[in-house]
């Protein structure tokens, strides 16, 4: 009994719908419902508008890594951005997306990357060094930039402290004196002899504006690997033939980018203003002399061919820094003599020092 009344159950039962049969669309039915074509996705790839927005984030991830890199004053390097910026297999569109991020960083901004110089070969193992890698006797440079920084746009009359004041972390006031110093210590090494400061007389300069030990509760040699660090200078080491070692600071890429003969003419100008005509006009022939440029015109303006060449070379960011022409030097057989010159400037400076405890 139990068996029929299962089977009565399952008779009684709703019996199941049919299944639904699809109907074929025609050419007429597809053409009569465009909704229904517009919500399929295509299959080749992305649509237009997704490849514009693709680009535009990049311009924007490209322009927030720029402006993160110099406020910690470290270079923006070719490397970083193919890693940061584009997606893999993207970096074709590096030019694009490069020039559509110096326009927004020039107008919104007023701001462009320009490019770094490459360190020089100073000591002898690195030139050595390059010759072995490149087979020739100064090198190849490379065809296009690697690392950038970025420099204001504003011009001269602009550039003030009131419109680009120094950054606010940690504090204002140490950042001012940490600018003023290595404007400071970049101009000591341009104005020396084959644009090379020996140490010795890179401290006897900080002394003379009693920076020789501290400089605003820090260790200057502190601050000196720190300059070294971001690029404002270099410390070389070379063991001469004597096996005695000898230590000069060199100029930086960042220094001669950020500061360069510019800089340097302004500071040196700062200092001795004030003077009469004749005295300004002497101050400008020796100017023109030192650094090795033509006429460093006033207002951070550099006149002749250099200054054409940098306005040339700052709107493409392949900025080309021509090295100064070494002065002569006093160095025979391959050795340098700066002991004489720091002697007798060592003498000069104490015999002032007596002076002034005289008086």
């Amino acid at each position: 009994m139990p068996l029929i009344r299962k089977r009565r159950a399952q008779g009684e039962a709703s019996p199941s719908p049919p299944p639904a049969q699809r109907r074929r669309q025609t050419p007429s039915s597809r053409a009569s419902s465009p909704a229904s074509a517009d919500d399929s996705t295509p299959l080749d790839g992305d649509t237009p508008n997704s490849a514009a927005s693709s680009h535009e984030q990049m311009v924007k991830k490209l322009v927030r890594l720029a402006l993160a890199s110099e406020y910690s004053r470290q270079p923006l390097r070719r490397a970083d951005i193919n890693a940061k910026v584009f997606a893999p297999n993207s970096t074709r569109a590096f030019k694009p997306v490069f020039a559509a991020a110096q326009s927004a960083l020039r107008y919104t901004f007023g701001m462009t990357l320009t490019a770094l110089p490459t360190k020089e070969k100073i000591t002898v193992s690195q030139k050595r060094a390059a010759q072995r890698a490149t087979g020739t006797s100064q090198g190849t440079a490379s065809a296009s930039p690697t690392a950038w920084i970025l420099t204001s746009t504003l011009p001269a009359a602009l550039r003030t402290a009131a419109i680009l004041p120094p950054p606010k972390v940690p504090s204002a006031a140490p950042e001012a004196g940490y600018v003023g110093l290595y404007t400071f210590v970049v101009s000591v090494i341009f104005l020396s002899e084959g644009g090379r400061c020996s140490e010795t007389k890179l401290e006897r300069a900080l002394r003379r504006v009693n920076a020789g030990e501290f400089v605003g509760g820090e260790k200057t040699e502190k601050v000196l690997k720190r300059m070294e660090r971001e690029g404002y200078v270099v410390k070389v080491r070379e063991r001469e033939a004597g096996g005695e070692e000898s230590v000069e600071w060199v100029v930086g890429p960042r220094g001669r980018v950020e500061v360069g003969e510019v800089g340097v003419a302004g500071l040196v100008r700062g200092v001795y203003k004030g003077g009469r005509e004749a005295d300004v006009e002497g101050l400008e022939r020796r100017l023109e002399k030192s650094l090795g440029v033509g006429k460093v015109g006033r207002g951070g303006e550099v006149g002749g061919d250099e200054g054409e060449a940098r306005e040339e070379a700052g709107g493409s960011g392949e900025e080309r820094v021509e090295r100064r022409p070494a002065r002569r030097s006093s160095a025979r057989s391959g050795t340098r003599d700066t002991g004489a010159g720091d002697e007798e400037e060592e003498a000069e400076e104490d015999e002032e020092e007596e002076g002034n405890e005289d008086d």
